[in-house]
């Protein structure tokens, strides 16, 4: 079954999808579009719906936050029919020649994701006609995550930061400790809009940003704590 939708909050315009093999969606991807800018091409099991949502779009540039493949699965298909660049934080696109080894649900879920060798590294700024975006490092999901932020909008396009207050699952590539710095290091700015890739955030951005610090860190203490007390991870069976 695959959902779409979408909805503008000022100027950007936001598409939702999710899909699922069997029933409703339980995970959706979002995409965002604001003057000429799309950010993030979404999973490749909704490709063709995504094609047909942005074919009329004017789209000079495209950005893609991270390797994962609900956010890179649609790259070649996209620059082909806008004609245009597509740009990622520099070990992205070192990542994206010879892309992670994918698990089966993983594969289920999202679709597919090809290598792809043609992105362009951006620097630390990506200008559109009306703004200017600053792209921040954020590893910790992923080492080659960042975010993009237009201070005079106060907007924060925070890819897979936060997606929830709390998490539910973690992928083995995840560092706890890595996430903790980035989300501190973006708490630093003012924002008022946090566009998640998962979960957009339209109001008390900041406030639910600030709750997933606090699981993060409560979480990272706890594990230390066991870790001290002589107790160690489960193998898996």
């Amino acid at each position: 079954m695959l959902v779409s939708k979408s909805f503008q909050h000022e100027q950007v315009t936001g598409f939702k999808y999710g899909y699922s093999p069997l029933g409703k969606p339980f995970l959706y991807v979002y995409l965002y579009y604001v003057d000429g800018l799309l950010i993030d091409t979404g999973q490749r099991k909704a490709g063709q719906q995504i094609l047909a949502d942005t074919k009329d779009l004017p789209v000079e540039q495209i950005f893609v936050t991270h390797h994962h493949e609900d956010h890179s699965g649609n790259i070649p298909m996209l620059r082909q029919q806008h004609n245009c660049t597509a740009f990622a934080p520099a070990l992205t696109c070192e990542m994206m020649k010879a892309p992670p080894h994918m698990s089966f649900p993983r594969r289920l879920l999202w679709g597919v994701r090809e290598p792809y060798a043609e992105l362009q590294p951006v620097g630390n700024q990506l200008k559109t006609n009306q703004y200017c975006f600053e792209v921040i490092s954020v590893p910790g999901h992923a080492p080659d995550m960042a975010v993009l932020y237009e201070p005079d909008k106060k907007w924060l396009f925070s890819a897979d930061l936060f997606v929830n207050h709390y998490i539910g699952y973690m992928l083995d590539t995840e560092s706890i400790q890595t996430q903790i710095d980035s989300t501190r290091k973006i708490l630093e700015l003012d924002f008022e809009v946090m566009f998640c890739c998962h979960n957009p955030q339209m109001s008390k951005a900041k406030t639910q940003l600030a709750k997933k610090l606090s699981f993060l860190e409560s979480f990272f203490d706890e594990v230390g704590k066991l870790h001290q007390q002589g107790n160690t991870p489960k193998t898996p069976t």
